[in-house]
């Protein structure tokens, strides 16, 4: 994408601090906040954090090949600079001009305590079948990830999926201003960040702000009928005469799952489409090489909307059969007599319930490797032996603890539970029990402060080097 310097000041009402000679010509085809990232004919954005100053390392930048600088304070350099009050926000407004430039058919924007990336990422795989569609790269879905994905808008897209995650009031609605989408869905509101939040309501009202950059009388909102707050988002939308379809588990909704069925390699249901404003109705089934009972959810939601955007749901359906999911959410891998379960990317309470039916839905006895749970406030120690009471309930043979915040989970699980200090001593009692106790599945989960992914890795690598794990 190529900009000129103009499109920058009219877009952030910047003004233009340097003489140039060439300045009617000076353009840029890529934006970082990062001097290390640049190349010649970048912007570069100087951004004032809590450790660092990007004004500091403006010099780098330009030697790097920066065309044009973005700052908040007049820096002395030899390309043009732009100066505004917060480059922070001219980062947002640039982000918003150019998506309004771009002839997108429609922009869907996803949030949610759980499943937003995994439902974004169906998305764009049931999209990229059908069209060209652009979306969010990783976890890119802050106030400065979510500018940068709009930024990789080409008149080439057709389609954009953009993830919008929060930790604090009102960061989605500036979000969900800057990308101004057709469709928004909200996945569930869950006890996720009670820290930032402070109770359910304020998750519940949080995830709601996503509405806001629907258009009114035009945007469709795309609701979770089973998650707490699904009454109080649709009066939300029936006051600004949003179009509303639902998505969940029973036949009150739109479109919802039925037939359930998972083994070791696949999930299998039937999804149903029963409501006339849904582009079609119907019935189709969906084999797909996942994990997890929530994840037909996450299909109901993604199929929702993607009919919206005019495609046909027997035409959708198949398309799911090699959607493998997301790194650190459910992924398998082969154990001597079944397999590990790593969803070591994050956890809440309710992520963590949600892996522990995946658990012991499979065939054998099964073993859990949970880390602390973060950002849930005041609640942590209740939380936490709720999960393992929780875990005892469903048959979870063994529970090993990591983490401080963790502890409360041993009297709450009784025998069988086990705290451990370090990483490796945990992993080391894992495969111990998998081998001398003949334990068929293990599960690795918990927060990113948790780094569970390094008992999964341990796991792996033993019983890659010790072991010829069987197919499962």
């Amino acid at each position: 994408m190529k900009w000129m310097l103009n499109d920058l000041i009219v877009a952030t009402g910047g003004e233009l601090s340097t003489q140039s000679a060439d300045k009617e010509g000076v353009g840029f085809d890529f934006v970082s906040t990062d001097s290390r990232e640049m190349s010649t004919g970048g912007l570069y954005i100087a951004v004032k954090g809590a450790k660092f100053d990007g004004h500091a390392f403006v010099s780098q930048a330009v030697t790097q090949g920066a065309s044009v600088v973005l700052a908040s304070e007049p820096v002395e350099t030899s390309v043009p600079v732009v100066l505004v009050a917060d480059t922070r926000i001219a980062l947002g407004q640039f982000a918003a001009w150019h998506r309004k430039q771009m002839p997108l058919k429609k922009l869907i924007a996803v949030t949610g305590s759980n499943g937003k990336t995994t439902c974004k990422n169906m998305i764009q795989h049931l999209l990229s079948k059908q069209a060209k569609v652009l979306a969010t790269q990783g976890n890119l879905n802050n106030d400065f990830g979510v500018p940068r994905t709009l930024l990789q808008l080409t008149d080439e897209h057709e389609y954009a999926v953009v993830e919008m995650g929060a930790n604090h009031h009102k960061e989605i609605e500036y979000l969900t201003q800057l990308a101004k989408p057709d469709i928004a869905i909200i996945t569930l509101a869950a006890g996720a960040h009670l820290e930032g939040f402070g109770s359910l309501e304020g998750v519940i009202h949080t995830k709601a702000e996503i509405l806001s950059g629907l258009q009114d009388k035009v945007g469709v909102a795309v609701l979770n009928t089973d998650s707490p707050g699904f009454d109080i988002w649709q009066d939300m939308c029936r006051e600004r005469e949003l179009s509303v379809l639902t998505f969940g588990s029973t036949a009150i909704a739109d479109v919802h799952y039925e037939q359930f069925e998972q083994s070791s390699d696949v999930i299998e249901f039937d999804v149903v489409s029963t409501a006339d404003k849904v582009i079609n109705q119907g019935k189709s089934h969906v084999v797909a090489p996942m994990l997890g009972e929530h994840n037909a959810m996450n299909a109901c939601a993604a199929l929702t909307a993607v009919m919206a955007c005019g495609f046909k749901l027997e035409v959708l359906t198949p398309n799911l059969a090699d959607f493998c999911g997301v790194s650190g959410r459910l992924q398998k891998v082969s154990l001597p007599n079944g397999i590990l379960i790593d969803d070591s990317y994050n956890a809440n309470p309710d992520s963590m319930k949600a892996a522990l039916r995946t658990l012991v839905a499979l065939p054998g006895k099964g073993l859990a490797c949970l880390g602390a749970m973060a950002e849930i406030g005041e609640t942590s120690a209740s939380a936490h032996a709720e999960v393992a009471s929780y875990a005892k309930s469903l048959g979870v043979s063994y529970l090993l603890i990591y983490g401080e915040a963790a502890k409360p989970m041993i009297d709450a699980f009784g025998e069988g539970a086990f705290w451990f200090e370090s990483h490796q001593a945990l992993t080391d009692k894992a495969i111990e029990l998998i081998e001398k106790d003949s334990l068929n599945h293990c599960l690795v989960k918990g927060s990113r402060s948790s780094k569970m992914e390094t008992v999964t890795q341990g796991i792996s690598e033993y019983f890659n080097n010790h072991l010829k794990p069987q197919n499962t």
